[in-house]
């Protein structure tokens, strides 16, 4: 009888987190409903001899497409109640591309040879291509954040008869340089808040650079330690991942794992990201959205660049008092920003111009 009243109260205690998970997702499916002039699509779609998993939603079909290319290690599927108020203003592409979310899942596990830039590149071309027929718009604008600013640059410039803009948040531009301020800021500021640990971890780490991408990792936890978003971005990722309507066990588990698939080749790669590999001549406007406070991207680095820059127009706008997560903890900010320098306007049309800062 004790084992029964036992195992009666442990199903207790599984089912009411779940029912209670139950409950929050058909809230979340609810809001996040469109009306039938809308459009909300999710699958799979063939892209560079792989299934790739794209998300199209969007409350007017009519509206600017605009398609964003995430961070590393991060899909933004389960992040899409936090871009409601976009799909308002524009028909919002997320797509897991191959290292991350669903796409990642159906690929085989040898499939990692493939993740350069220029195979990023290439496949993200291949979605537009496969956008402007499915959405009949001959133009889309082209958001990224963080590793993603380096396979919309590349995009951008490639093939700027495809986009209307170029919108870089986080913007990486020269990891060199970029790795080294940030290891003796990180110090400085873990010696002056008392942060003894993360002082000391630091100093055994020694500066940057780093052969080994596992020794970068303990210097991106080091500065999370001292990151002020941090735990706000914590807090909100888990409740995202948790409450996605449609997102399964698998998901969710693969969500938390995919920032670890980082093979050695892609982090050489990346950390060889210069102004020079990224190229400074691109035929369509750019825009980037920098976070004032950013501990991941030097501001300073991204203002360099846009200053090198040679495009139809560019401007570079730092965000007082946020940082590299300003996508994800202020994106009505970022839509505000957007809207007011990128207006709608018929495909057909020439793409934007941002007023030069």
């Amino acid at each position: 009888m004790r084992w029964i009243l036992l195992a009666a109260g442990v199903a207790v205690v599984i089912a009411a987190p779940a029912a209670f998970v139950m409950l929050r997702r058909r809230s979340v499916a609810h809001r996040l409903a469109l009306a039938a002039s809308g459009i909300d699509e999710h699958g799979y779609v063939r892209i560079g001899g792989v299934d790739q998993w794209v998300q199209i939603r969007g409350a007017d079909r009519a509206n600017p497409v605009l398609l964003m290319l995430h961070a590393h290690g991060s899909s933004m599927i389960p992040l899409t109640p936090l871009y409601a108020a976009w799909e308002k203003q524009f028909t919002v592409v997320l797509w897991d591309r191959r290292t991350v979310g669903r796409t990642r899942r159906a690929a085989p596990r040898s499939a990692d040879a493939d993740w350069t830039f220029d195979r990023f590149i290439a496949d993200g071309i291949e979605l537009v291509e496969h956008l402007r027929q499915r959405l009949g718009q001959q133009r889309v604008v082209l958001a990224a954040h963080s590793q993603g600013t380096v396979i919309g640059v590349g995009m951008a410039r490639r093939r700027p008869d495809l986009f209307h803009a170029y919108v870089g948040m986080g913007q990486m531009v020269d990891m060199a340089r970029n790795e080294s301020i940030l290891y003796e800021r990180l110090l400085a500021r873990a010696r002056a808040a008392g942060r003894r640990r993360v002082a000391q971890g630091l100093v055994a780490l020694g500066p940057p650079p780093y052969a080994d991408r596992a020794a970068w990792i303990r210097r991106l936890r080091y500065a999370s330690a001292l990151d002020p978003e941090w735990r706000a971005w914590q807090k909100l990722a888990i409740a995202r991942v948790l409450l996605m309507p449609g997102y399964s066990v698998r998901d969710i588990l693969g969500w938390f794992t995919d920032v670890m698939a980082f093979p050695q080749h892609l982090y050489q790669e990346t950390m060889a990201v210069t102004p020079q590999t990224l190229g400074t001549t691109l035929g369509v406007p750019v825009l980037l959205l920098h976070g004032a406070q950013d501990a991941y991207a030097i501001p300073e680095l991204a203002r360099e660049y846009v200053e090198q820059i040679e495009a139809p127009a560019k401007a570079y706008l730092p965000l007082a008092g946020l940082g590299h997560l300003a996508p994800f903890l202020a994106p009505d900010r970022i839509l505000a920003e957007l809207t007011a320098r990128i207006p709608a306007r018929p495909a057909s049309q020439p793409g934007p111009n941002p007023a030069t800062s």
